[in-house]
């Protein structure tokens, strides 16, 4: 048995926190500002050709759906990102099915989820509580480094998803890489990235209640 979030009436297993709110972004709404959802994706599936322009997550078919949630209950690695293509590039192209290589290794998930109530989760990304600010300081350490604005508010990462984007998708593979894995640390403590176009190194400082670059 697995955790499981109630969505609309339906069970799916709760996603995995390292997704944080890429998840939201690619099962429930899809914003203007998926250029670092995509670029996440993107580097995870190691698929430079991967686009989500023209994606929807409310147009996903039923069959789409399911093994959307199913992918996202897993932990974000190359096959999880590889399946994430594969779905979003069939709702672009408007059909209806999942290709079964990834149907039968990501499926099964759904059977984990228990038929009878149990305590739901909300029907978003569940935080996960955190009692250290440690698992910031690499995204923060490679935020200076990069001269991104970045204010930490509460439980929030505000920082220009316009920049991630592209510092994710940057040809200095390294740096990209560490860039990736240090967005899964702040996911898994619970912290979430919020949008701040055009934020400043100053009104970083000045916004934030806790660390900024």
């Amino acid at each position: 048995m697995t955790d499981s979030i109630n969505i609309d009436g339906r069970r799916y297993p709760a996603f995995d926190a390292a997704w944080g709110g890429f998840a939201e972004e690619l099962f429930h709404y899809t914003s203007r500002y998926y250029c670092a959802t995509e670029s996440f994706v993107r580097h995870l599936a190691d698929d430079e050709a991967f686009s989500m322009s023209g994606y929807k997550a409310a147009q996903l078919s039923e069959a789409q759906r399911d093994l959307m949630a199913a992918v996202l209950s897993c932990t974000p690695d190359r096959p999880a990102g590889q399946a994430v293509v594969s779905v979003v590039s069939a709702a672009i192209r408007k059909e209806d099915g999942v290709e079964p290589v990834w149907a039968e290794r990501f499926l099964h998930r759904l059977s984990q989820v228990p038929k009878e109530d149990m305590a739901d989760h909300q029907n978003h990304v569940p935080a996960v509580s955190a009692t250290e600010v440690a698992p910031l300081d690499p995204f923060l350490s490679i935020a200076e480094r990069l001269q991104m604005p970045v204010a930490v508010c509460d439980r929030h990462v505000e920082v220009s998803m316009q920049h991630l984007a592209q510092h994710l998708s940057s040809a200095n593979i390294a740096l990209s890489t560490n860039l990736h894995n240090a967005i899964i640390d702040l996911h898994n403590a619970g912290y979430v990235l919020r949008n701040h176009p055009h934020l400043t190194h100053s009104e970083a400082h000045t916004i934030a209640d806790g660390d900024a670059v």
